[in-house]
């Protein structure tokens, strides 16, 4: 047993613990095999975590390419920096003239001056304030108050304006400037019994107004900054107006969905990969005996590869993956040729988006190949959460059972040391006496 010192075979002159270690092995060969099994079936378990995984990733990239806003790609750009365009999926390939006239601004409105900005004002009253046509905010002025107290009320208004105090060298004056651009966003100041002065006329130092940009002659006005609706798709975001116009062009951006398509490509042979080497494939033997030939895994391969074949009706020029140079090869993997996506790009790319997404609601390859993804992998009740249970229970019975024959083992190993231990007693003493008897036959 472990922690036993045991020094046998005083008695008898015979390896008594030598014995016994070689008929504790003997009889634990049974022991060894169980622990085997154990371990093999927990390493199977992590491997198909590992699977799931991986499948996650894959569902991951086929997401990107499951409808039209992931599958049409567009490029925006423009010729000049104070126009920066940026195109989603629902944009259309052209070319416009843009020239920016005027941008957004905020109003914002500046006091009367103070020698101060934290002596009181000695002022009562109340500071209303309106943003638009919006509900007036009041603010309660206090004889009290300061510059700098007037811009911590004014924050907590709850009007959308930002307060702060300026200071030429000589005088201190309160700002007030909104915080949304637009002629709507227009501020209006009623002082009553206060004179801050921001009723004033000359108090407006900067007018609330729309961006207005020139687009191929046809003018837009937009409340802020970023003009969205006036080309399909497309957002052109104005930082200064220009002399004159500049060229803004959409084209579709091939690079992007190729992008798209090799990381579908990678996640997917990540997948038959990993069931390959775990279930084994060919020559190749299964690392873990275990999952060897496991037909759940094989399904997995076998249900995306069929799924990979499907051919989607109605979508136009092309009809399946293999068709846009994704195709699958021997050994269950699939390889893409991107030159051949871009002449079906460049001949039908309508019909390209339709094989990946679908048609008019109705399921594209990506689609398909989802629906396969998510029977195995669905957590808590995917085919694989499924095995992976099945699996733990398996490991968690052989276990009990290492345990139970481990308790044999130590049983019978201390069971036999007390037996040999009674032997080497025996036979000292039988030496004993018989060692006293030759002395007293020598000395007769």
């Amino acid at each position: 047993m472990a922690g036993t010192i045991s020094f046998g075979g005083i008695g008898s002159g015979l390896d008594t613990e030598g014995i016994i270690k070689g008929l504790v092995s003997a009889s634990g060969t049974g022991l060894s095999s169980l622990k085997s099994r154990a371990a093999a079936t927990r390493s199977a378990v992590s491997e198909l975590s590992d699977v799931g995984s991986l499948l996650a990733k894959l569902k991951s990239a086929l997401s990107a390419l499951s409808d039209d806003s992931g599958v049409k790609s567009y490029k925006a750009t423009s010729s000049g920096a104070a126009v920066t365009a940026s195109a989603s999926a629902t944009a259309q390939t052209g070319a416009w003239s843009v020239q920016v006239q005027q941008l957004a601004k905020e109003q914002r409105n500046y006091s009367s001056t103070f020698s101060s900005s934290s002596t009181a004002l000695g002022q009562t009253g109340t500071l209303s304030i309106q943003v638009g046509s919006g509900a007036a905010k009041n603010v309660t002025v206090e004889s009290t108050d300061t510059l700098d107290s007037l811009v911590t009320k004014i924050g907590a208004s709850g009007a959308r304006v930002s307060a702060a105090v300026f200071y030429d060298g000589t005088n201190y004056r309160l700002q007030v400037r909104g915080l949304d651009t637009g002629a709507d966003n227009a501020l209006t100041f009623t002082e009553t019994g206060t004179s801050l002065g921001l009723t004033l006329p000359g108090s407006v130092v900067q007018s609330a107004q729309n961006s207005q940009v020139v687009i191929d002659g046809f003018t837009v006005s937009r409340s802020s900054n970023q003009v969205s609706g006036a080309l399909p798709g497309v957002t052109l975001n104005l930082t200064e107006t220009t002399g004159s116009a500049l060229n803004v062009k959409v084209e579709a951006d091939p690079a992007a969905l190729k992008s798209k398509i090799e990381s579908f490509v990678s996640a997917y042979n990540a997948v038959v990969n990993k069931v390959h080497s775990a279930a084994g494939f060919a020559t190749t033997k299964a690392q873990n005996p275990v999952l060897a030939g496991d037909s759940l895994l094989r399904s997995i391969t076998s249900k995306l590869g069929s799924s990979m074949l499907t051919s989607v009706t109605g979508a136009g020029t092309y009809g399946s993956l293999s068709s846009l140079g994704v195709s699958l090869t021997k050994d269950g993997t699939i390889s893409f040729d991107s030159a051949k996506l871009d002449t079906a790009l460049a001949a039908d790319s309508g019909s390209v988006a339709k094989v990946l997404a679908g048609v008019s609601g109705d399921d594209g390859v990506m689609d398909v190949l989802a629906d396969v993804v998510d029977s195995f992998n669905q957590s808590g009740t995917g085919l694989i959460a499924t095995k992976k249970e099945t699996l733990e229970q398996r490991a968690k019975t052989i276990e009990a059972r290492v345990d139970r024959e481990q308790k044999h083992l130590d049983w019978y190993e201390e069971m036999l040391r007390k037996q040999f231990s009674n032997m080497d007693g025996a036979v000292s003493g039988s030496n004993a006496q018989t060692d006293y008897l030759s002395a007293i036959m020598n000395l007769k």
